[in-house]
């Protein structure tokens, strides 16, 4: 009654009712002599061709509704419009949009259209911008698939040489195309309520404990401060750590023993970082966490971005009073426990700064509006970690090491130097998170990727799997990439063999 009301005041078409079924079109063209002013017309309708591919990226539009209409007519909405609600659709809403046309006509006294009047002062409808991401079709279909199987948990890659957002995906996920067509209560309850939420973008929304991956951090500020060498070795490893009267384990129940920094990572050794965090402190940890754009937001295109959390003394002087927290809590924060969170996005830019030597990036999806002008996207929100290049040539190695002979091994490429690190993050909610961060060629990085996989167990042995299959996908010639079912056995052997050191301890 709303819509017929405004288009009587206004002299504008109301739409009744959008996606309507054929006994409906049927039965108001039969009765249209009745129905003076009721048409039937044929509209564009919003068309997602791969479905639910790259859903959480893209996004979807909605038609604007009645609450919405008196804050939005003043930018030219009518009922029924439709209007960007997640992703890039919502982001970019005023470059897609476009302008409506006008179009003045002639009825009869029972509201029949008889001409156009060509007196009025008429405008063709404008279309909106073209926009061309920088999401790489094969890189997308392939992180899909190795996402396969995954009930909760997100994943992406990114472009370490500009930034650019190659592939996103978050389980669960749902078609766009349903927002087309109209949604029931009951379906948008289902989408939008509790449990598994499938609007949830994880991928940029969801926080989590970064686990070991964290490390990378850890030995970053380090090694920038002075702190260690790459031949630093610390008090070995017998398994565990005494401190303030609690034994902190390491991953490793039998132990590591004597370590440099580049085997700390390389196994992913507990002891030796807990040592590393309280050589540290909180405020070089926390600098050096934030130089990388982690514990807030990255400023990508996309809307409802989460901060995560990188906390300060300032932090636990709020929770536990001031002055009354304790340093134990460095041994959590220096292995990627405690309070921290970070999500999936943010893991993956840690990867690809670590990758171009700490020069720091903005992630982004647009590369081009139109069929001319490139994107520029705004500059980096945070200020990037700079270190001399042997810092990161350090890092590099250890990471390498960390997938040639330590716990990443199932994301190997045959001919192909991939630098990762593990994580498996406790979670108080349920199982464990499992986790991995990578970059490929280490020599020449074009791509850095993030799996988070919730409540799924070692990072080794569930994320850099899925990791290995996406890069092998990316760098291998389609003749040796396998079928998903052969490649996923292939990857529960790799994972399970010897020379894959403790690939099912973190």
């Amino acid at each position: 009654r709303r819509q017929v009301d405004a288009a009587n005041r206004s002299g504008q078409t109301a739409v009744l009712r959008r996606d309507a079924p054929f006994a409906v079109r049927a039965a108001v063209e039969e009765l249209s002599a009745e129905l003076p002013g009721v048409l039937v017309q044929v509209e564009p309708l919003r068309n997602y061709p791969h479905g639910s591919l790259a859903a959480h990226l893209l996004g979807y539009a909605g038609e604007v509704n009645a609450a919405e209409l008196d804050t939005l007519e003043a930018d030219g909405y009518r009922s029924g419009d439709l209007i960007g609600r997640t992703g890039v659709e919502r982001r970019y809403e005023d470059w897609l949009r476009g302008e409506d046309g006008v179009e003045y006509v002639v009825v009869n006294a029972r509201g029949r259209r008889v001409s156009i009047l060509h007196e009025g002062d008429a405008k063709p409808a404008r279309p909106g911008q073209d926009l061309t991401l920088t999401l790489d079709l094969k890189v997308q279909r392939a992180l899909e698939e190795a996402m396969d199987g995954v009930a909760r948990g997100a994943a992406v890659a990114l472009d370490p040489r500009d930034g650019g957002i190659l592939a996103l995906v978050s389980r669960p996920a749902y078609d766009p195309n349903e927002f087309s067509h109209g949604l029931s209560h009951a379906r948008w309850r289902e989408l939008s309520g509790g449990g598994a939420n499938p609007l949830l973008n994880r991928a940029i929304q969801g926080v989590y404990p970064p686990g070991s991956t964290f490390k990378i951090v850890t030995m970053s500020a380090a090694l920038i401060r002075g702190l260690a060498r790459p031949g630093t070795r610390l008090a070995p490893c017998a398994g565990g750590m005494v401190y303030g009267g609690r034994r902190f384990g390491c991953w490793e129940r039998r132990g590591h023993g004597s370590l440099d920094l580049v085997g700390a990572l390389q196994h992913s050794c507990d002891v030796y970082f807990y040592q590393l965090g309280l050589r540290l402190g909180l405020a070089d940890l926390g600098r050096t966490a934030r130089a990388l754009g982690l514990g807030a937001r990255t400023g990508v295109d996309l809307p409802q971005e989460a901060r995560g959390l990188i906390p300060d003394a300032a932090y636990y002087d709020r929770r536990w009073g001031a002055g009354r927290w304790r340093s134990g809590l460095l041994l959590n924060l220096a292995i990627g426990q405690g309070e921290l969170l970070l999500t999936p996005l943010q893991m993956a830019l840690m990867a690809a700064e670590a990758a171009n030597g700490g020069r720091p990036l903005r992630p982004h999806l647009v590369a081009r509006v139109g069929q001319g002008g490139v994107f520029r996207p705004e500059r980096p929100v945070q200020p990037g970690l700079a270190a001399e290049a042997a810092v990161w040539a350090t890092v590099r190695e250890a990471m390498e090491l960390a997938v040639t002979a330590g716990t990443g091994g199932a994301a190997r490429v045959p001919g192909v130097r991939v630098a990762g690190k593990t994580g498996t993050a406790q979670n108080p909610h349920g199982g464990d998170h499992a986790l991995f961060v990578c970059f490929a060629p280490a020599d020449s990085p074009v791509v850095a990727v993030a799996v988070v996989v919730e409540n799924a167990g070692h990072g080794g042995s569930v994320a850099a799997p899925r990791a290995g299959a996406l890069l092998r996908r990316m760098f291998l010639p389609d003749s040796l990439w396998a079928p998903p079912a052969r490649r996923a056995a292939a990857d529960t052997a790799r994972a399970a063999a010897p020379d894959s050191e403790a690939v099912d301890g973190d």
